[in-house]
This record gives C-alpha cells, sequence and structure tokens, in this order.
C-alpha cells in the first residue's frame, strides 16, 4: 500500500484517501478469490506525536464484551469511519479483514493515564466474512511511535476463520519471543501481520527476514508493509513454513499492489499455482506477470544525501557491524572462517573472478538500535555479503546489485538457540528460489547450522546469512 496524504493534511481526507484504496484492494484480493486481506501498519495514517495522532483514532469495542457489525451500525459510527469501512470491506467481499489503526481509549482515574486523559494504542482489528468485528489487539513492542502507548497486559492476538486458526502482531513484535512462542502453538496455522519495516541490510531486509522467520519458526507468516520508500519502508509477501515465499513484491515505485497466493492448510502439500501480482492506482488495475526491479545499485542513508529528491528514493539504515569480526573473501574460491565472542562461523565457496568486496561476517552479542542506547536484544548473526568500505571501516554499506556470479556456497555456523533465520539473495534484493538452496538447524545444544546453495548456472548473490535470536540474553524491553 503506497500511502497517501501528509501529516498536515486535513485528518478526514487523509484517511479517506487511504481507505479508497483500501476497498478497491478488497475488490481486486477477492476477484483472485482471496479469503482473507491483510493490510499494513499506518496505512491509513502516518506516525506522529499525540496531538497529531488524536484526530485519526477511533474507539474500538471490545469483541469479547460486544458484538458489532459496523457496517450495519451505521449511525453508531457514523464519527468512526475506519471501521465502518473496514467492516463494509470485509462485508460486501465476505472475505476476512485485518487492519491495522489506532484505538482511543479514556482513562481518568487510571495511575498510568497520559496528562490528556486517554491512552493511545496501535490496534490490529481483524473482521470475519460478516463485517463482524472478532478480534482487537494492541501491539506489545513498540518501535519509539511517541503518539502511542504500550499494551497495558499481554494481549491475546488468536482468531478463528473458517480455514483455520491464526494470530495477529504488528512490527516490531516480530523480534521478540513472544510472537514466536504463539507461532508454535498447535492450534495456529499462521501469522497475519502488519508492519512498517525499517529496511535493514543485509539481514533485515524486509522479504529475506519475513522469509527466515517463517522457515526458522515453521510457521506461515502473511506480511503487509507500507510501500513508501523515502521512509525506509519496502516489500510485502506470504512465506510458508517450510517452502518459504509463495508470492512477494519489493519493488520500490510507490504503486499499491496486492499479492494473492493459495496457502495450504495445516498439513496439506504445498500448492504449485503461481501468485497473482496485481497494481493499481486511482484510476487503472493491471496484472504484473513478473515484477520490475527498479532497486537501485545504492540506498544506504550513509551514502545518499537527504535533502537530494528524497521522496523518490529508496533509503536503507545498513546493519552496524562495528562490533562484527570481519574476514574478506579471496577473490575466487576456498573456505575462511571467523569468531566472535565464542562462536564460529565458516564458509565454502566457488565463484566466477571476485572483483567487488565480499566479507565474512561473524557477531554474538547485544544489538543496541542506531546506537542510541533505547532498545536492545540479542543476536548470533553469521553472514557473507557483499559490503563497502565507508570513511575507512570495512563492509559498512550493502549495495543492492552486484556482477559477481557464485555457483556454490556452504555456510556453517554453531549458535546457542534454535531461534535461527536463514536467508539467501540475490542482486537487486530478490529471494533466491529454495530450489537453490537448503538449510539445516541442529537440535543438540550447540545448534549446528548449514545453508548450503547449489547453481548449476549461477547466481549473482548479494547476501547468504543466518540471523538467530537469543531471547535468553535479552535485557527486559523498556518503552
Amino acid at each position: 500500500h503506497a500511502r497517501l496524504g501528509r501529516l498536515n493534511d486535513p485528518p478526514n481526507l487523509v484517511v479517506e484517501m487511504n481507505l479508497r484504496k483500501y476497498i478497491k484492494a478488497g475488490k481486486i484480493a477477492k476477484s483472485k478469490g482471496a479469503d482473507i486481506i491483510v493490510y499494513p501498519e499506518y496505512g491509513i495514517f502516518y506516525p506522529g506525536n499525540r496531538t497529531q495522532l488524536k484526530h485519526f483514532l477511533e474507539d474500538v469495542p471490545n469483541p469479547k464484551k460486544t458484538r458489532t457489525v459496523p457496517c450495519d451500525e451505521v449511525e453508531l459510527y457514523t464519527k468512526r469511519p475506519i471501521l465502518y469501512t473496514l467492516s463494509c470491506v470485509a462485508k460486501h467481499n465476505s472475505m476476512y479483514v485485518v487492519a491495522n489503526m489506532g484505538d482511543i481509549k479514556d482513562c481518568s482515574g487510571i495511575s498510568e493515564c497520559p496528562k490528556d486523559g486517554v491512552f493511545h494504542f496501535n490496534a490490529n482489528v481483524v473482521f470475519d466474512r460478516n463485517g463482524r468485528l472478532i478480534l482487537r489487539y494492541y501491539k506489545e513492542h513498540l518501535f519509539f511511535e511517541l503518539g502511542m502507548d504500550l499494551a497495558r497486559e499481554e494481549q491475546d492476538p488468536v482468531f478463528t476463520t473458517d480455514f483455520g486458526t491464526f494470530a495477529t502482531y504488528i512490527c516490531f513484535d516480530i523480534l521478540f519471543k513472544r510472537m514466536s512462542q504463539v507461532a508454535k502453538w498447535p492450534q495456529i496455522d499462521g501469522i497475519m501481520f502488519t508492519t512498517m519495516w525499517v529496511e535493514n541490510p543485509p539481514q533485515g531486509l524486509s522479504v529475506a527476514f519475513w522469509q527466515g522467520w517463517a522457515l526458522g519458526n515453521n510457521a506461515t507468516i502473511v506480511v503487509s508493509n507500507i510501500q513508501s520508500p523515502s521512509l525506509y519502508a519496502l516489500g510485502s509477501g506470504i512465506f510458508h513454513k517450510t517452502h518459504g515465499s509463495l508470492g512477494y513484491t519489493y519493488n520500490p515505485d510507490r504503486v499499491s499492489k496486492v499479492v494473492v497466493a493459495k496457502v495450504p492448510v495445516s498439513h496439506q502439500p504445498v500448492l504449485t499455482s503461481r501468485p497473482s501480482l496485481t497494481a493499481f492506482t486511482d484510476t487503472k488495475v493491471w496484472d504484473l506477470k513478473s515484477e520490475e526491479e527498479d532497486v537501485p545499485k545504492v540506498c544506504s542513508n550513509l551514502l545518499i544525501d537527504a535533502t537530494d529528491d528524497s521522496t523518490e528514493k529508496l533509503y536503507c539504515s545498513d546493519e552496524k557491524t562495528t562490533n562484527y569480526t570481519l574476514v574478506k573473501l579471496p577473490k575466487s574460491g576456498g573456505h575462511i572462517e571467523a569468531c566472535n565472542n565464542g562462536m564460529c562461523c565458516s564458509v565454502s565457496y566457488s565463484a566466477e573472478t571476485i572483483e567487488e568486496d565480499y566479507y565474512l561476517g561473524v557477531y554474538n552479542g547485544t544489538i543496541n538500535v542506531y546506537d542510541l542506547n533505547r532498545y536492545y536484544w540479542c543476536e548470533e548473526n553469521c553472514f557473507l555479503a557483499r559490503c563497502d568500505a565507508v570513511k575507512g571501516r570495512p563492509c559498512s554499506t550493502f549495495p543492492r546489485k552486484t556482477s559477481t556470479v557464485f555457483y556454490h556456497v556452504e555456510l556453517k555456523s554453531n549458535f546457542s538457540t534454535p531461534f535461527v533465520y536463514p536467508s539467501v539473495v540475490s542482486s537487486k534484493s530478490r529471494l533466491v528460489p529454495m530450489t537453490e538452496w537448503e538449510f539445516d538447524v541442529g537440535h543438540s545444544s550447540d545448534y549446528q547450522s548449514s545453508i548450503h546453495f547449489h547453481s548449476k548456472y549461477g547466481e549473482q548473490l548479494l547476501s547468504v546469512g543466518f540471523r538467530a535470536r537469543c531471547f535468553d540474553r535479552d535485557p527486559p524491553y523498556v518503552r
């Protein structure tokens, strides 16, 4: 979804413009046979401060206490156009709807109530085929979002449909243990995920990370992301627990798209039908047989001047490698290894002559987001990646295109955790088909893991990597 409007535009106009696109996306999804549609985080309005956000928030009923079909209760919802419209999209298309919005709740008399007397919650809402509100979930891990308040208790993210049982989560939640735990519950068939993601190559590249998360957790995930390249946000898709991508989009063209794929229920075999990718604007709709790939070579905020036509560019925030152990690859092939804080990683590879810089990178320790001393968590990372130096620091930025062809890569590492997420990415930030690679995570205490990539004709690889989450070493999450 390419979100419309700006923070300073009249709120009712911003909401109306974006809901109009939601209605169109719903009709397209239904025409392709969809049973459920997921819309992105902050798809209807921008993040902002409390004053800015207040105009966009609606009082969302608790579906556990109130049975409501907003589409049928026009008078009750005249001042709540978001709830009304989402309910009608579900009802008119006989389709489940998962969407993100803001909930406002009076909190006078509650000790932690903000000065303005209300709580603001970043909320996912779910509607059934009749337009009935069946779930309200508050985001459990806010990422800055100074205009929002944290959920006051652990949320129930689970909802049941006529084709399975699912959980819904929001953006930053994916980096914490709760979402992985719920995804492994036996009754859960998949996760419906809304996000406004920050591109963080190589291992935080949106579609690569979500595919890796699905494979590493053995859990299917449907991801809807904003299409806002200048705000670091790009990529959406449907990722199966064993087969990886069933369909995705990753192209910074500022055009809204609907990805539809058939997802097997529980233990059914994966269907081989092609996903559909449909682009649309206010005036036209067209099917894409394959996606244009307008990904620029450079997206790093270390290299792009933000004043230079910035709304047209794709921005990325590179993975910080300051504390990594880095070893540069020799020019053609061989075997190298590196260790960091007791974790070791090795790579064997064969390639055509390597004229560009590639490094083996290893890190075992705490991530400090943007070095702002606000959000911390533990990761164990191992990657082979195309990267360049910045101001004399090796492997500080990750280009999105390469001409170096690899035929074989075997990456091996040991981990202290079973939450290990693999990825293999080629030039222009494309996911390498899983017919060309496989991975294995061992079950013993050192979780020996490997990725084996082999291609007869070769692939222009940008990165091959493992990103592992060591939840047991996380400091407590603090808002």
